[in-house]
């Protein structure tokens, strides 16, 4: 039996791009539970066999709709970067617009939650997760290697082993912001990891 496979929609596609935004708007308003994809099709002004067409499922509609939303904030975040010169300063600045869009869009997080329940059970859903992590990752590695530039040969983590530490501690944050919803407290801990970040960056050294 061949297992199936969730493939990246054409987000080009205006189609596919109404369907998404349809597919938060109802989930925002009624839980990934309370609204259909009849619903969403609805919203967004088309066929639901259009919906099917282009995701194969609610499952794989929810995970692409993460991988939006994450690609949205890397491209701001490249597109600041783009525009500075490399430091360690413009490093903490991008690590700050993250961690700003993580607060902006805390509501969302249950989604995440829903994705990482599906995949326990659907390994269509889990391979694609594993994919976008990966490309998460990447984003993160390039984020790195654009801000510092020259100085990221002074690092003592080499680029990619920074950019998974900080993909998993942002994923922390993300997760503590939905368990307790304290921004202040949140963001003066954020502020600590920060001072932590910067210290380690300045301390130099040959990569390992």
């Amino acid at each position: 039996m061949q297992t199936q496979t969730y493939k990246t929609p054409n987000l080009d596609n205006k189609t596919v791009q109404k369907i998404l935004e349809a597919a938060l708007g109802c989930w925002t308003r009624d839980g990934y539970h309370g609204a259909s994809l009849k619903e969403i099709a609805d919203r967004a002004g088309v066929a639901k066999s259009l919906v099917h067409y282009h995701f194969q499922s609610k499952e794989h509609l929810l995970i692409e709709l993460q991988a939006m939303h994450c690609r949205r904030v890397a491209l701001n975040v490249r597109d600041r970067l783009l525009s500075s010169t490399p430091s360690f300063e413009s490093g903490l600045s991008a690590m700050d617009q993250v961690f700003d869009a993580m607060i902006e869009v805390r509501h969302q997080f249950p989604f995440a939650l829903e994705v990482w329940r599906a995949s326990m059970q659907n390994q269509a859903v889990r391979e694609r997760m594993h994919s976008f992590e990966e490309e998460i990752l990447a984003l993160f590695k390039e984020g790195v290697e654009t801000t510092l530039g020259p100085l990221a040969q002074r690092l003592r983590l080499p680029a990619d082993r920074l950019a998974e530490l900080l993909q998993v501690a942002l994923g922390g944050f993300e997760l503590k912001l939905f368990l307790n919803p304290d921004i202040p407290r949140l963001r003066r801990t954020y502020d600590d990891f920060k001072m932590l970040v910067m210290l380690a960056l300045n301390s130099g050294g040959t990569p390992s």
